[in-house]
């Protein structure tokens, strides 16, 4: 054993290998996905060499050159007396020692932008990149898998989300002699064979601790569940409507995905990546600065670092916006590729004409809707507003380890088109003008995630004060005047200057400067809530006995933890990656192993599988290394003992965490489902609201020997349940009598399948209008 420790104080590496007490054993502990401890005790002063200093480097190898350890000391050794000698009182140190992550745990993370739908590796990369660009280097490009979505937590640091980065994708990082890597579960294999002698058979103990289930039920969060068109009538004065359900809002702590006040000494690199080679953008006592670029577009930009997902209802703000003449660019962009122009879903170009500086809506790469003349030195808040009837657009990613490897169940994304408004206010001198809108307008097809560019100079000559960005529920206001057409009424704070707000109590508030006229049909479109839950089934039998005398079903119910399922789909998916691991009885496997001076194959490492093959034990498994304690001796010839912990992934969750917890509002499933639900109708709408009758458009043509069926309950279609049924229809526009003022219909297509394969959530209209 060679142990040095260089205490950063200019002396350089020094070994400490004599001072080391053998009655202590020199120990290394690996945890998969976790940073490594190395503790020790030293007889430093017996040698003649210090008490090694808090964060002093550490460093562990065998004598045959392979290193085992490399890390600093987290906190002061501790001193205890062990005797008396010739000079006075003799002390040894005990020393603990955390592997090189610790430097990057010690910058901690501050709040950042979620990313959905990222190769795990890259976002490793990125946070890797935004807490110590410089340290270390990365080796990420073997790792396998996307992460669904992701928000760092800040409370965990950096090794703690870069753990459950890795862990919910089937990877396992390490971080060593100052290299960061990551690489799939797996992918180092060592043979252990009792035929061969690789193998004691008798320091082996295996066991498969886990009952089978070929049933699943998973729980998940509160989700959105039916997508709600309500319509009152305006009077000239009610200001306050009651909604008939409560709509689903996010939690609170997500409803600020970004914002930044430019008040930091330099540009935030945990919330903004910058590409200036220029040199044209920086902080000022004006806020973000730009001043200018080199003409070429996309060349000088500034980034949220992680990407953004166009789900629900957002408002992005660019506040305190003040432009100089010749400017040019786009400014508080959302680019579904690159960040450019013909990229570019939803911005505001800045660009000159007839001499003067604009400012015009782009729309999917192309000007569109009107222009606006700034007045120089005035100060400007630049918005966008969308919405989508879809709160997730990408789902989560659950991965397992099947018979043809690792397989990944979900992370695909969610069809939805948005709805935009644009609009620009003059907020100079703490003034708040009317905003002017400058696009209202609807997109069929749109991108599930963007990149959010707050500047993209080709020469923009500009200061910002702030940016924000508000994420509501799928909620959005419009309406009809008598004699007009439908318009947009903007949701949010008079701030924002919007003209009503949802409340989540399940009310429509609308300011005074904006009272729906006698006669104004008032359209709030909305989503009800429920817990997301599934259930599903696979026919694989539970017992090896296969006997009629044993229950053909083993059911398992519970909530998966992480990660989170937000939907019914991800519960779904959970489902399907768990059935694939609880009805394989090789996922069951846990134990234990010792051994001696296993670096001679290799050293093992949490992650690395052993492939045990035992014939006397009637045992050939590939079993997943969980933990790796080693206790190093310092001894001629060298003997280190390896205790190895290992476990499949049904055995101890691995990619999927869960817990036996089943929320109390969740309604568990009767029977798992087996045929994949037909679309929601996102489209469905009321045509047409008449005193007698109430015409209504699926948008969408019905199935063949299907159609779309209409009742006065949700979650009660079906052939047979007739109480509440209104009618079927087989086209996609029909007619429903009006009966009451106020009335509730949902509707869902259906298929020509016995029995009928209907959507997964019901589309409702409410009505409360005068007959």
């Amino acid at each position: 054993m060679i142990l040095t420790i260089d205490n950063l104080d200019g002396t350089g590496d020094q070994n400490y290998t004599s001072a080391v007490i053998q009655k202590t054993p020199l120990r290394i502990e690996r945890q998969l996905n976790e940073p490594s401890i190395c503790t020790f005790a030293l007889a430093a002063q017996t040698v003649n060499l210090p008490v090694p200093l808090r964060l002093a480097r550490v460093v562990v190898s065998d004598d045959g050159g392979v290193v085992l350890f490399t890390g600093y000391i987290a906190s002061e050794p501790a001193l205890e007396l062990v005797g008396e000698g010739m000079a006075g009182p003799v002390y040894q140190a005990v020393v603990s020692a955390v592997s090189d992550e610790v430097l990057l745990d010690m910058q901690g993370l501050a709040l950042m932008t979620s990313s959905f739908g990222l190769p795990a590796g890259q976002l490793v990369g990125t946070l890797t990149n935004i807490v110590d660009p410089t340290r270390f280097s990365l080796s990420t490009s073997q790792a396998a898998g996307t992460v669904g979505r992701f928000t760092p937590e800040p409370a965990k640091g950096w090794s703690g989300n870069v753990g459950t980065l890795a862990s919910s994708s089937r990877n396992m990082y390490r971080v060593m002699s100052g290299d960061v890597t990551m690489t799939p579960i797996g992918n180092v294999t060592h043979s252990l064979s009792e035929n061969s002698g690789t193998l004691q058979v008798n320091k082996l103990q295996a066991s498969m601790i886990k009952m089978l289930a070929n049933d699943v039920t998973v729980c998940g969060e509160d989700e959105p569940s039916a997508y709600v068109t309500e319509v009152f009538a305006g009077d000239g004065t009610t200001i306050l409507f009651d909604l008939t359900e409560d709509p689903y809002f996010p939690p609170s702590s997500k409803t600020k995905p970004l914002a930044d006040l430019f008040q930091s000494p330099s540009i935030n690199t945990q919330l903004w990546q910058l590409q200036d080679p220029g040199a044209h953008i920086s902080l000022t006592s004006n806020g973000l600065t730009c001043v200018g670029g080199n003409g070429l577009d996309g060349e000088t930009t500034l980034c949220a670092n992680g990407n953004l997902e166009l789900g629900g209802s957002l408002v992005i703000e660019t506040n305190g916006l003040v432009l100089s003449a010749g400017s040019t660019g786009i400014l508080s962009g959302l680019y579904g590729g690159d960040v450019n122009t013909a990229d570019c879903l939803a911005g505001f170009q800045v660009h000159q004409a007839n001499g003067a500086t604009c400012i015009s809506p782009l729309i999917a790469g192309l000007a569109a809707g009107s222009s606006f003349t700034p007045v120089a030195g005035q100060i400007y808040t630049l918005r966008t507003r969308l919405y989508a009837k879809e709160m997730q657009r990408v789902l989560q990613s659950y991965y397992s380890l099947g018979d043809e490897g690792t397989e990944l169940w979900g992370s695909s994304a969610v069809p939805c088109g948005l709805n935009l408004v644009l609009e620009v206010q003059d907020m100079t001198n703490g003034v708040n003008s009317t905003p002017v809108v400058l696009y209202d307008g609807a997109m069929a097809i749109t991108p599930s995630i963007c990149t959010f560019g707050l500047l993209n100079s080709t020469n923009l000559i500009c200061s910002i004060r702030s940016v924000d960005m508000t994420q509501g529920g799928p909620v959005w206001v419009t309406s009809i005047p008598p004699g007009s057409n439908m318009i947009t009424q903007r949701i949010g704070t008079t701030a924002q200057g919007a003209d009503c707000k949802i409340e989540r109590t399940g009310k429509l508030r609308f300011y005074a400067t904006n009272v729906p006229q006698a006669g104004e049909q008032v359209f709030v479109s909305y989503r009800t809530k429920r817990r997301a839950v599934a259930r599903m089934a696979n026919a694989v039998a539970t017992s090896p006995q296969n006997s009629s005398q044993l229950p053909a079903t083993a059911r398992w119910i519970g909530s998966v933890t992480s990660p989170h399922p937000i939907s019914s789909a991800d519960c779904e998916n959970a489902a399907l990656a768990l059935l694939s691991l609880s009805s394989s009885r090789a996922a069951a496997w846990k134990g234990t192993y010792t051994g001696w001076n296993m670096e001679t194959q290799g050293d093992i490492w949490p992650g690395d599988l052993l492939a045990v093959t035992a014939p006397s034990a009637n045992l050939s498994a590939n079993l997943v290394v969980r933990g790796v304690q080693i206790e190093v001796s310092n001894s001629s010839p060298q003997m280190n003992k390896y205790t190895i912990h290992f476990a499949n992934d049904w055995a101890d969750a691995l990619a999927i965490k869960t817990s036996s917890a089943v929320p109390a509002d969740t309604w568990l499933p009767l029977q798992p489902r087996t045929v994949e639900p037909l679309a929601n109708l996102l489209t469905l709408s009321p045509s047409s609201i008449t005193a007698s009758t109430l015409q209504v458009n699926a948008g969408v043509t019905a199935p063949s020997g299907g159609g779309f069926e209409v009742r006065r309950r949700d979650w009660s279609f079906g052939p047979g349940t007739d109480s509440d049924l209104v009618l079927r229809s087989p086209v996609s526009s029909f007619t429903i009598p009006r009966e009451a003022v106020t009335e509730q219909y949902y509707v869902r297509m259906y298929d020509g399948s016995t029995p009928p394969n209907y959507s997964r959530f019901s589309s409702a209209i409410f009505v409360n209008v005068p007959m």
